[in-house]
């Protein structure tokens, strides 16, 4: 994660924007500033947000704490699909990768206009007692799944930060921001950069997940929610942590042990709901249902009625997956036979030919098994959920890394803040003495000049055209450079500025004043404890994700291990079956129907195998 600068660094620069940027429109860019009179700073763990002003015009101008390789590819494949799509749940962006200067170094950012609006989270906060308000945002939030879906657009970070509400008379507006991980047709075959918040993401789901399935569980999380808040307002209270929308990863790592879902259960209206969310924690994030799939409708007409469909479709599909998921799929059924039979093939080809050829033959069948194998190993929900794990636990370890680094730039700014007191009182001293010197000499305008000996008025007309109007504007470096002021003259003029400065020297002072000390004092003080307090909110933020990390490594333990031999043994009916996920739905046992002529039997096409071993299974 190394390599950019930190969000404390993005912001000295942006201090001076016409320096910092490239851009020649954001040069004249105002930041928005905090207290202390810095530009704020919206931080994430990858980029740090700055809302600025350009002549009555807002912008988010997004700078990245972290290096993606491909990423300005990324965004222009998603900047020209979604100017085709002209989706208006999404804003036009420009990628700039010569973009902001930080210590002499360029680095790219995203300019994007700003729109205004709650975050998805303040705005549920806000309505909570609103039942009619919570059901037209229920009903816009399926509206934009659809709209998304239908242009072949995921987002792929849906979450209460990225979503903000407008709303007005004629209902609400959902606008998206954040487009780091979104998924359009022309990346499809690489990976996703991030794999999305933590409280909204299917417990599976790895950078290798990335394809237009994207949104379907984060969809499904925040429509269970919307739905559950709507009917119970209070479930907020109980839930909320600041950093979700009722559902927390927990949730959906071990469903069956989630207080959240055994509540959501006991409600009626949302019994179907809440069994579809629990059962897709369990199957393949690419195979969990997307809401517009069982909507026979246009997402348009959402309503109450269409939601209870929704509901028990959604579920019908969702147990539909479990069932599958529970049988030996196709692969699995038949790799010892196909075995057998290469095998076979191969001795009776070596015994009738060539020894080379049976070989030849029995090797590539091996290798062909052998990577249909690991594919369907690394499919496995067991081997799944163990590599979702590891990937959390080094993102975890790569965020504990950036706050520190933030940390330790801190602490050292303050070191230096307070190391450099009597220098910046020196600055501060300067800075009145030429505003002192600048009150008494901007009278004296330049057409005086005329009066030194020597200087005509040739070379004020010049001086004029210059841009010089007053003797304070009289600089030794731009006289040098100007076209027809001389040696001599330049000589004049400067002695003339000096005489001017000697005869005010009085009224310039030499000390800071009581009140400037005091306010010189304030304002050193005011930085130090900015500082400290950024510091404070790091290190909570650090505890916070340490605890988050502990989890997961907990659960990481828990998860035990299945390794590849183990697998290859079940394949070839030598060994059990792969180890379900604690919690997870089973197969429905087979139904018992009459038969045509009164007699009971089983029926259901799904073969439900014992564990172990064939042998042990009464199996040749």
């Amino acid at each position: 994660m190394g390599g950019f600068p930190t969000a404390g660094a993005y912001q000295e620069a942006v201090q001076a924007p016409d320096l910092a940027f490239a851009d020649p429109e954001l040069q004249d860019a105002t930041p928005d500033l905090t207290v202390l009179g810095l530009p704020r700073a919206i931080t994430g763990a990858f980029a740090a947000i700055f809302p600025v002003t350009v002549r009555e015009r807002r912008w988010a101008v997004k700078c990245f704490l972290t290096d993606v390789k491909d990423q300005k590819e990324r965004y222009k494949a998603i900047s020209q699909h979604l100017s085709q799509a002209d989706l208006q749940h999404t804003l036009p962006f420009e990628y700039q990768e010569r973009g902001i200067q930080v210590d002499g170094s360029w680095y790219p950012i995203l300019k994007m206009k700003w729109v205004e609006g709650r975050t998805l989270r303040n705005f549920v906060a806000h309505h909570l007692e609103s039942k009619p308000v919570l059901e037209k945002l229920s009903e816009a939030w399926v509206r934009m799944l659809a709209d998304l879906k239908a242009v072949n657009v995921a987002h792929g970070d849906l979450q209460h930060g990225n979503v903000l509400v407008q709303q007005s008379k004629e209902g609400v507006q959902l606008q998206l921001v954040d487009y780091d991980t979104m998924w359009v047709p022309a990346l499809q075959g690489r990976n996703s950069t991030e794999v999305g918040h933590r409280n909204y993401q299917h417990p599976d789901r790895s950078t290798a997940d990335f394809g237009p399935h994207l949104d379907h569980f984060s969809g499904l999380v925040i429509y269970t929610a919307l739905e559950a808040l709507r009917l119970d307002p209070d479930l907020w209270h109980r839930y909320d942590t600041g950093e979700n929308l009722l559902f927390t990863a927990s949730d959906f790592y071990h469903p069956d042990k989630s207080a959240l879902f055994e509540e959501l259960a006991g409600m009626e209206a949302l019994t179907d709901l809440a069994d579809a969310l629990r059962t897709a924690c369990y199957i393949e994030p690419e195979k969990v249902a997307h809401l517009t799939e069982v909507d026979q409708q246009k997402a348009g007409a959402a309503g109450r009625a269409l939601a209870g469909r929704v509901r028990r479709s959604l579920n019908e599909l969702m147990q539909a997956e479990v069932t599958s998921a529970t049988d030996r799929s196709t692969f699995q059924r038949y790799t010892m036979p196909v075995a057998l039979l290469g095998v076979i093939t191969s001795g009776a080809l070596a015994w009738m030919y060539s020894w080379v050829g049976g070989a030849a033959l029995f090797l590539l069948l091996c290798s062909l098994l052998l990577a249909m194998a690991v594919v369907n190993y690394r499919r496995l929900p067991v081997v799944r959920r163990r590599r979702r794990l590891e990937q959390e636990l080094a993102y975890f370890d790569q965020l504990l890394t950036t706050y520190e680094e933030e940390v330790r730039s801190l602490e050292e700014k303050r070191a230096e803040i307070r190391a450099s007191i009597d220098e910046r009182r020196e600055d501060r001293l300067q800075e009145l003495q030429e505003e002192a010197l600048y009150d008494k000499m901007k009278y004296h305008f330049i057409h005086q000049a005329e009066q030194v000996e020597g200087i005509t008025h040739k070379t004020v007309v010049r001086l004029k055209a210059a841009g010089v109007r007053t003797a304070h504007d009289l600089k030794e470096k731009d006289l040098r450079n100007m076209y027809g002021v001389g040696e001599k003259s330049r000589a004049r003029l400067l002695m003339w500025k000096s005489s001017l400065e000697q005869r005010y020297a009085d009224d310039v002072p030499d000390d800071l004043s009581p009140a400037e000390e005091r306010r010189f004092n304030r304002m050193i003080r005011k930085r130090i404890e900015h500082i400290d307090e950024e510091i404070d909110r790091l290190r909570e933020k650090r505890e916070v994700q340490q605890e988050e990390r502990a989890a997961v490594a907990d659960r990481l333990r828990e998860s035990g291990r299945y390794s590849f031999a183990s697998y290859l043994l079940y394949l070839l009916r030598t060994g059990d079956r792969p180890p379900a996920l604690r919690g997870a739905p089973s197969a429905p046992a087979p139904r018992a129907e009459p038969s045509g002529d009164g007699e009971v039997q089983e029926s259901g096409d799904v073969e439900v195998l014992p564990d172990g071993p064939w042998w042990k299974q009464g199996r040749a």
